[in-house]
């Protein structure tokens, strides 16, 4: 896939120049670099690498934040809308994923397949529920409760696989899920439908934090385009059974659903969440999930235009907390991973 394709060759090549190591001479022992240390290579490496994968990060959120509206567009059941969205998705990415995939399927471990297969099941949820969160809470609340999906993120990854977490990183996290608190405390005041689909939304996020904490692992030994053809698949037999199980139509939508499909297949699908398995190489999943949380202010903003969907005053303060948590996220997360790069590979070139 070209996107997946582009976005693999910018992370494998970072080209930007870091000025602060810029002439730093090293006089150490034969076999390091010469006119600037091996440690200042690292950090360039490093720093290139890592800016390069926040900007096709942020390419990948403006993305995603057009799902929820063209979800909205749609009739048919939460399953069947999904179902179609992976093997829509499947078709488009099958003439490059195929090249090597059983070979690559081949080489993974009993346990890497297992958790692939659970990855795949786990997307597969978090499209139930949160497809079916739209259709009883607005927009701007289902999609701001994905703010949640960081702090589940970061237990996850601290418990699996021991990746250390800064106390600030913890402190600016909770300033956007209490953005989120107050959005929820909103709608459970509201009563009606909104706290339902809050809930849902909610269930929704631990399945993608689940998803997200998979892929992390198996990503590892399979390529991005691998990855996300052998996820897609897994998610839309589960969808497919699910929605047979259920009772509901495989056919018969009219063409506004269609096209409903084609486009959650094309732009949040192929630009978002397949940009996102490129990045798990890269970056921890908790800041590609971070990072995510800035699809509700693309999704409001759009649903206000398209929809005219009403934006309570209380949004707009959990909406500022949201991003304020964002920034101070990113920045720290990215200085504490590029630290720990940076020791790795100076470690690798043998500089004490």
């Amino acid at each position: 896939m070209p996107v997946a394709s582009l976005a693999q060759t910018c992370l494998s090549r970072g080209t930007i120049y870091d000025s602060d190591w810029q002439g730093r001479s090293f006089s150490g022992r034969d076999g390091h670099i010469s006119g600037m240390d091996a440690q200042g290579e690292a950090h360039m490496r490093g720093h290139n690498r890592h800016w390069i994968a926040y900007s096709v990060m942020g390419v990948g959120v403006v993305a995603i934040s057009f799902a929820a509206i063209f979800i909205k567009m749609t009739t048919a059941p939460a399953s069947v809308t999904a179902a179609y969205r992976m093997w829509m998705t499947i078709v488009l990415l099958s003439p490059f994923a195929l090249r090597g995939l059983m070979p690559a399927w081949r080489a993974l471990s009993s346990r890497d397949k297992i958790i692939l297969i659970f990855s795949g099941a786990a997307l597969a949820v978090h499209f139930i529920f949160w497809i079916n969160s739209l259709f009883y809470t607005s927009v701007a609340s289902s999609t701001l409760l994905l703010a949640l999906e960081p702090i589940f993120a970061l237990l996850g990854a601290h418990v699996l696989f021991r990746e250390r977490v800064r106390y600030s990183v913890w402190l600016f996290a909770m300033v956007a899920v209490f953005g989120t608190a107050l959005i929820g405390w909103h709608d459970i005041r509201l009563g009606g439908t909104a706290a339902y689909g809050d809930l849902l939304a909610v269930i929704g996020t631990v399945a993608a934090t689940s998803y997200m904490l998979a892929g992390q692992r198996v990503r590892q030994a399979l390529s991005a385009m691998h990855y996300s053809f052998l996820v897609y698949v897994i998610a839309g037999i589960v969808l497919t059974l699910y929605s047979m199980a259920r009772g509901y139509s495989l056919y018969g939508y009219p063409a506004a659903d269609w096209r409903a499909f084609l486009l959650l297949t094309l732009i949040p699908t192929v630009m978002g969440h397949t940009l996102f398995n490129t990045l798990l190489k890269y970056i921890p999943a908790s800041t590609i999930a971070m990072s995510i949380v800035g699809e509700p202010i693309g999704a409001t903003v759009l649903a206000y235009v398209i929809f005219g969907d009403a934006i309570p005053r209380v949004w707009y303060v959990g909406a500022a907390l949201v991003v304020v948590g964002i920034v101070l996220f990113m920045r720290t997360a990215h200085r504490s991973h590029a630290d720990r790069q940076v020791e790795t590979m100076a470690a690798e070139q043998g500089v004490p």
